[in-house]
């Protein structure tokens, strides 16, 4: 049997003994061996992929894993007994505990997901561990070889912050930047939510951070707490929540008055997790007696007023009767109300909860505390102060404010008497003792835990069956039932043992309602049982053989269950139209549309999308392809699939291994049929594809005719053809090209390739290219350390990649496209021919063409022949693009200069799609022999050349002063700066460094005795981007004048006044060699040491350095003033951060990019002093308040 610890999105993490392995076969055919190996998430040898709930594959084959006779393991084509696994001790498929992400807790990884299994010390870990942890507390990498030393802990129930007023706990993750949903998944995995503000108590414990908080838009109650706090107090910032389509979540802003935002979902903030103290005891219950006409309830007396009257009215009216306005205390309470006291779906009804004493904070009238709410979409309103009141209504009885003035029914409650009065109302006539009435039926909570088949047995026992579910009436009276018990599941009759496919009651095969619960039912056969706490009345699909207690059903003795009139002979399916099994439907096929405006349209005239409910509803061998939507979707995060027009769902016919939510953006279903498969099967999609669509109407109904608007939006366009939309202009370039062609059309009418910087602009985008049915260049480039930049200069501000993407394994995939599948993002080789997608401004003219830009010209350096623009050298190792017939030629005249005729060029099809260029230039030449052979590693590079003119004669040499170990001359005839560096080359010397005191005096001395400027050693042009001496020696020191150094000017010379200053390299003027006999360090790449696990502990959040090179990093998101930073990098042992080199800035800007929806700015060290050092400031020490990175030396 196979024991499976970890399966990883797509990669099987093992145990064996000591060390964590990964299971791996050995080939790509049938009979494959198949084993533990060293992890290698790079190896498509171990990637692996579930077919159901027990068949493992290897990932893109149909090759599934097999047990041998013999009890090796192999790969095998055929699917039987021998391919099913089970988790050890369990009977659950190996498929079924799939790898759960873990965002990490402080630490250094800014809340990333732990990468199992990682390699730490050349041990491999496949779970959390202690290892190496000075506070024993469990961590794990976010990447495989922890190669960036990039850690955090796991989830933990423990060291949280207290308040002592609540007694809750909280968890500030100010150092993570997390969208809501990682930071909801985040804060459950420790047993907790994100956080809910229903009381003054706790958002004042909170202020000061700028963090997400448990807020989300519901799609029927509105605005909620997620983890099902009730939503009594407001406090949004004004003009909040915004309307704008996608922000459905919240966040607690720093600004201001602490007030609550909405905001997009994607965003990434800090969070913060809440869990209440010791829940109190709840008290027990006595039933109590009522007299009638009152309505006894978990011991209160309830009775519904028809009469009309202002709110004040009707609450005088209540305690005339020694009660109160009706005070709805959880989701029992409510399904009582909506079930039991005779209320109507077009009832307006007064309760007790109210804003009168304090505008945004609702209290019961009665006092008692406000612990549940049931809001209707849109309430309460938050633009108008006059209305305080709170009435019930409509199907699902939810709640509206409304002006207290108005006149409506109302509902009192009272406390229950402990005697009878003899005149109480027998709400169970016809029932059993123990047992409960609703409507024509008694019901009977079992009360020892069964198997379903035992629970049905039982029932049978007191002829009855396990309770059915009618409508949402009956499901509310099972939940005023069975809501607040202890227990978590009670069985219902409900069940697909027998077919997967379809669901029937035990008592009925007839399904005429489900409330299934989120991610329910899936497709794997169980039985249904309802819910109960703060998810109660779903339904879950469990196990038959669980043990849970059960609901069993007949009917009251005396109640008469009226027959159903007899079904007449249906009508005929108007012309076009098919009828849907034996249901009194018909269906049409209509062309395309996303599954919204496909479901709006069904409407429109007079119908829905098509549900089916049984098999023989699927249309069989009445179409031979058929690709469209159908009625099934999720409506929010919080339940399972339901069908659009309200039917149950209790039919379902999923291809293998759907549905699959693909990076979890799935979430309506299309019904595929295909010739071979009559039957066809259901995928769940992405809502806004493009999709033929199944609409359903009534037999017999006349199709409405409407004016229904088009789906195909028209937006305006210029004289050019480029399309106008929300203050930019976009051009659908179809024609196929490279990136670098591509990004040429696109300039050459004043764009660029796109930036996407909304999840709008990147569907607006997907819909104008989803019927194309081809890939699209956007505008980002990959840098070959990973991290993303829009070539327009946008902040990366969204990210939509497909999964398995970006590709960090690809070293040649700098270049991002659009897929026409639902706009999710992909890497590839620059060379590879796509459509393409340009942008521009709307003030950008039209009609136009950019003016080409002029090549530089000039020479090559030494060791490199020059061949038009471009220079050639013969190194190992390197790759070259080679482009032109002319070029191919003057390559193969070289070749006969080397020692071998068979050099490596940078052409490869390692991603088995075509040859590319290894730098991402366009294909424009090939010149392919009858075979190819490789030999030596001998290669061709190829760069641009410098901007250098043709090299000078030599000069004539003078004599060299030696200083120390340095010898310094000084050239005296006005030289460029390349044609200085070649002088003192020819000399086997080099431009002067001024390492050291004395040379800098000396060389200072020259330029004031000479009255004129000196060339130095420093172009930042020919060291990376920043200052450094040519010869490898780093800047231990600076003279810069004030202003300096300029940013656009590379070189750098001694001004006669001692100071340095940057001027452009064709500038001609005295220079300064040097010869020395100090070597330079060589460039290290191995950093010793190891930064501080942990320095400082605020509100229980612990700060960690992040390694890079030699030095320690802490970001810290106080917001405070500069001198405070300053002080506060020291308490935690370090400075604020200095940069000294690209690299530490792109490293520091990638860190800061993660924080970019929060914090804005960060200080670091760099300031300005009244000697005239390098300015960033307006002055020593700015007032303004920003966040902070500081840093220290490794230890």
């Amino acid at each position: 049997m196979l024991k499976c610890a970890n399966l990883k999105h797509d990669t099987l993490s093992m145990r064996r003994k000591k060390t964590d392995s990964c299971l791996g076969a050995q080939g790509k055919s049938v009979g494959s061996e198949v084993n533990l190996y060293d992890c290698d998430d790079k190896s498509e040898l171990q990637k692996w992929e579930c077919k159901n709930e027990t068949l493992l594959a290897l990932k893109g084959q149909q090759l599934y894993i097999e047990v041998k006779p013999d009890e090796t393991i192999a790969l095998s084509r055929t699917v039987g007994s021998n391919n099913d696994f089970t988790i050890t001790g369990t009977s659950s498929g190996a498929c079924s505990r799939t790898y759960r992400d873990y965002y990490t807790i402080e630490g250094n990884a800014f809340g990333k997901i732990c990468s199992f299994p990682f390699l730490y010390k050349d041990r491999w870990f496949g779970d959390c561990t202690t290892y190496d942890s000075s506070t024993k507390r469990q961590w794990c990498a976010v990447e495989t070889k922890y190669e960036h030393e990039q850690w955090g802990y796991c989830p933990t129930a423990c060291d949280w912050a207290n308040n002592i007023v609540t007694g809750a706990y909280y968890q500030l993750n100010t150092q993570s930047v997390l969208t809501w949903a990682q930071a909801d998944t985040s804060c459950k995995q420790q047993g907790a939510s994100l956080l809910s503000l229903i009381d003054l108590h706790e958002q004042a414990f909170v202020t000061g951070k700028t963090l997400w908080i448990g807020l989300v838009l519901d799609p029927e109650h509105g605005w909620q707490w997620s983890d099902g706090k009730p939503f009594r107090y407001l406090r949004w910032s004004t003009g909040n929540p915004l309307p704008n389509p996608g922000h459905n979540c919240a966040f607690l802003d720093s600004i201001g008055q602490h007030t609550w935002q909405s905001s997009s979902c994607v965003k990434k903030l800090g969070y913060i997790c809440y869990k209440d103290g010791a829940p109190p005891t709840p008290p027990q219950i006595e039933q109590g007696f009522c007299s009638a006409p009152w309505i006894p309830y978990n011991g209160h007396c309830f009775h519904l007023h028809r009469a009309t009257q202002t709110w004040s009215d009707a609450q005088r009216e209540c305690r005339k009767e020694d009660g109160d306005l009706v005070s709805i205390r959880n989701v029992e309470d409510q399904s009582f109300v909506i079930s039991q006291l005779g209320f109507g779906t077009s009832d307006e009804l007064w309760i007790g909860l109210n804003d009168r004493k304090t505008e945004g904070l609702f209290d019961w009238s009665d006092h008692s505390t406000v612990s549940f709410t049931s809001w209707e979409f849109g309430k309460p309103s938050v633009s108008t102060d006059t209305e305080d009141c709170i009435l019930i209504r409509g199907e699902n009885g939810n709640w509206a404010d409304r002006s207290c003035d108005e006149k409506h029914g109302f509902i009192c409650m009272k406390q229950s008497a402990t005697e009878s009065t003899g005149d109480e109302v027998d709400v169970d006539i016809g029932c059993k003792a123990g047992w409960k009435r609703h409507g024509s039926y008694c019901y009977f909570v079992g009360t020892e835990t069964k198997t379903f088949d035992e629970a049905k047995e039982d029932c049978k026992t007191s002829d009855s069956y396990l309770a059915d579910v009618s409508n949402g009436v009956d499901n509310a009276f099972l939940v005023s039932l069975v809501g607040v018990r202890p227990e978590k599941y009670f069985w219902l009759g409900l069940s697909n043992q027998k077919d997967i496919d379809q669901f029937v009651w035990t008592n009925t095969d007839s399904v005429r309602f489900t409330h299934w619960n989120a991610e329910m039912p899936g497709y794997k056969k169980g039985c249904v049982a309802m819910t109960t706490g703060i998810l109660a009345g779903l339904w879950d699909l469990l196990p038959c053989t669980n043990q849970e207690k059960y609901i069993c059903k007949h009917l009251a003795e005396g109640a008469v269950i009226t027959v159903a009139p007899q079904t007449q002979t249906p009508p005929q399916c108007a012309e076009g139209w098919i009828r849907v099994g034996t249901r009194n439907m018909c269906s049409k096929v209509q062309p395309e549309k996303t599954w919204y405006e496909a479901r709006d349209y069904c409407r429109a005239i007079g119908g829905d999308l098509l549900s089916i409910h049984s098999a023989s509803e699927l249309l069989v061998g009445r179409i031979e392809y058929l690709l469209s939507w159908i009625g099934l979707h999720i409506p929010d995060t919080s339940t399972g699939y339901t069908w659009s027009d309200g039917s149950p769902v209790n039919f379902q016919h999923w291809q293998e291994g759907e549905p699959n939510n693909h990076n979890n953006d799935e979430s309506c279903a299309e019904f595929i049929i295909y010739k071979s498969d009559g039957a066809g099967s259901w995928n769940d999609v992405n809502c806004d594809s493009y999709n033929d669509w199944l609409c359903q109407i009534r037999a017999g109904t006349v199709e409405k005719v409407t004016h229904f608007l088009s789906d195909i939006v028209y937006y305006n366009t210029t004289s050019d053809g480029w399309l106008v939309w929300r203050g930019n202009q976009y051009f659908i370039n179809t024609n196929a090209m490279s990136m670098e062609d591509a990004r040429h059309f696109c300039q050459q009418r004043h764009g660029d390739l796109v930036s996407v910087t909304s999840k709008d602009e990147n569907l607006f985008l997907w819909k104008k290219i989803s019927r194309s049915y081809r890939s699209y260049y956007l505008g980002l480039s990959v840098d070959l350390d990973g991290s993303f930049w829009w070539m327009d200069g946008s902040p990366v501000a969204l990210q939509k990649w497909d999964e398995d993407q970006p590709n960090s394994n690809a070293f040649d995939e700098n270049c991002v496209f659009m897929t026409y599948y639902m706009g999710f993002w992909r890497t590839c080789n620059c060379g590879q021919e796509q459509q393409s997608i340009c942008k521009r401004g709307n003030s950008a003219p039209v009609n136009t063409t950019a003016a080409p830009t002029v090549p530089p010209k000039g020479g090559c350096s030494p060791k490199w022949t020059k061949f038009d623009s471009k220079v050639r050298n013969h190194l190992p190792l390197e790759n070259t693009s080679l482009l032109p017939l002319k070029f191919s030629a003057f390559l193969t005249t070289k070749m006969a200069e080397s020692a071998t005729t068979d050099l490596w060029i940078g052409l490869n099809c390692l991603k088995r799609d075509g040859f590319y260029w290894v730098d991402g230039k366009a294909r424009q030449f090939t010149n392919w022999g009858h075979s190819v052979s490789i030999h030596n590693l001998l290669a061709w590079c190829l760069r641009y050349y410098p901007k250098i003119p043709a090299l000078p004669e030599p000069a004539v040499t003078n004599i060299y002063v030696n200083l120390g170990n340095d010898s310094i001359k000084v050239e005296t005839k006005n030289l460029t700066w390349d044609d200085a560096k070649k002088q003192c080359e020819d000399d086997k010397a080099n431009l002067a460094s001024l390492r050291t005191e004395w040379t800098h005096a000396y060389v200072e001395l020259l330029a004031m005795n000479l009255k004129a400027p000196l060339w130095i050693g420093l172009n930042k042009k020919q060291t990376g981007g920043f200052f450094r001496y040519i010869d490898g020696w780093h800047l231990n020191a600076a003279s810069w004048a004030e202003g300096e150094p300029s940013r656009d000017q590379p070189c750098v010379y001694m001004d006669v006044d001692g100071k340095w200053r940057t001027a452009f390299c064709n500038r001609t003027m005295n220079s300064v060699c040097m010869l020395s006999t100090d070597v330079p360090p060589t460039e290290s790449t191995n950093f010793p040491g190891i930064c501080p696990e942990q320095t400082n502990v605020e509100y229980q959040q612990s700060y960690t350095w992040l390694p890079f090179k030699g030095h320690c990093y802490l970001f810290m998101t106080e917001e405070i003033e500069w001198a405070d930073a300053a002080s506060s990098c020291i308490r935690h042992g370090g400075i604020l951060a200095s940069i000294e080199d690209p690299d530490e800035q792109q490293f520091i800007k990638s860190n800061l990019e993660r924080f970019q929806d929060s914090h804005s700015a960060f200080w670091i060290g760099l300031y300005k002093t009244h000697k005239g050092m390098i300015t960033l400031f307006e002055k020593i020490f700015s007032r303004k308040k920003m966040y902070f990175s500081c840093k220290q030396t490794k230890v």
